[in-house]
C-alpha cells in the first residue's frame, strides 16, 4: 500500500538526503575531475543496486532470480538508467551528441526518479522495505535521481528552451526502444511487457493517458519551464525567440 508510514519517511528522507547531498556538492566540488567524479559514481551505483537483487536472491535461495528488466530496457526509468551512465563516462562532454543525450536524461531521470518513488508499484504490491527487492528499488531511483539532478547543478547542462529538442529526439528513441523489444518477444513466441507503455495506457481508469499524450504534455511542460528560466536568468537578446528570430534572418539573406 502507497504513503503508508515507511513509504512516507522513506520518502521524506530520500528528499532530505537529496537535497544535502547536492547542497554539499554544490559548496565543496568544484574541479571538473570531481564533479566526473559524482556523475560517475551515482550512475554506476544506480546499476548496481537495480542489479543486486540478483545476488541477494542467490544468497539467500541458492537460485539467481533475473527480471525481464535486467536483459532489457522495458521501462522509461531503465533507459534512463543506462543513458545516465552513458553520458557519465562520455569523454567530451561539450560535444552535440552528450548535450542531447544529458539533457533528455536529466527530465527522464527527474521525472521517472519522483514516480519511481513516490508511486512505486511493487512496492505497492508488496509494502515491505525489509524485503531487498522492494528496498532496492526505491534507493536505486533515490540515486539516479541524485545523479541526473547533478547534470544541472553540476553544470553539465543549462534549462534552455533547446532542450525541447533533445526531449523530442529522446521520445523517439523510447518508441523506438520499446518497438524493437515487443518485436523480440514476438518472435520468441512469448507474451510482451508492456514496454514503453505501448501496448496498454499506464491507468487503466484513465485511458486518455497514453504515449501520445504523456509526450505532448512532457514537450509542453519542458518548454513552458524552459522559458520561464529563459525569461529569468538569459539576457533578452540571448532568448530563443530572439535566436529564432536571427536564424531567420540568416536564412532570408
Amino acid at each position: 500500500m502507497l504513503f503508508d508510514l515507511p513509504h512516507v519517511l522513506y520518502i521524506v528522507i530520500s528528499s532530505v538526503i537529496t537535497i544535502g547531498l547536492l547542497i554539499l556538492f554544490g559548496f565543496t566540488i568544484k574541479k571538473e575531475s570531481q564533479k566526473e567524479f559524482i556523475l560517475k559514481l551515482f550512475a554506476l551505483l544506480t546499476v548496481i543496486l537495480h542489479f543486486s537483487s540478483v545476488y541477494v536472491s542467490f544468497f539467500q535461495t541458492g537460485q539467481a532470480k533475473v527480471d525481464a528488466t535486467m536483459l532489457f530496457p522495458i521501462y522509461p526509468c531503465n533507459v534512463a538508467m543506462w543513458l545516465l551512465v552513458i553520458v557519465a563516462f562520455w569523454k567530451n562532454k561539450q560535444s552535440k551528441g552528450f548535450m542531447i543525450i544529458a539533457e533528455f536524461v536529466f527530465y527522464l531521470g527527474v521525472v521517472g526518479s519522483i514516480i519511481g518513488i513516490v508511486f512505486n508499484e511493487n512496492y505497492a504490491g508488496n509494502p515491505n522495505l525489509a524485503n531487498w527487492d522492494i528496498l532496492k528499488g526505491l534507493l536505486s531511483h533515490s540515486t539516479m535521481m541524485v545523479g541526473c539532478i547533478y547534470l544541472l547543478t553540476g553544470r553539465f547542462i543549462k534549462i534552455r528552451v533547446k532542450n525541447v529538442i533533445s526531449v523530442f529526439l529522446g521520445l523517439l528513441f523510447l518508441l523506438i526502444d520499446g518497438g524493437i523489444i515487443i518485436g523480440l518477444y514476438k518472435l520468441a513466441n512469448m507474451t510482451p511487457p508492456n514496454c514503453m507503455y505501448l501496448l496498454e495506457t499506464p491507468f487503466e481508469n484513465m485511458p486518455w493517458v497514453n504515449v501520445g499524450t504523456i509526450g505532448l504534455a512532457g514537450l509542453l511542460i519542458v518548454f513552458i519551464t524552459s522559458a520561464i528560466v529563459e525569461a529569468i536568468c538569459v539576457p533578452k537578446e540571448q532568448r530563443w525567440y530572439n535566436n529564432l528570430r536571427n536564424l531567420r534572418r540568416k536564412k532570408d539573406e
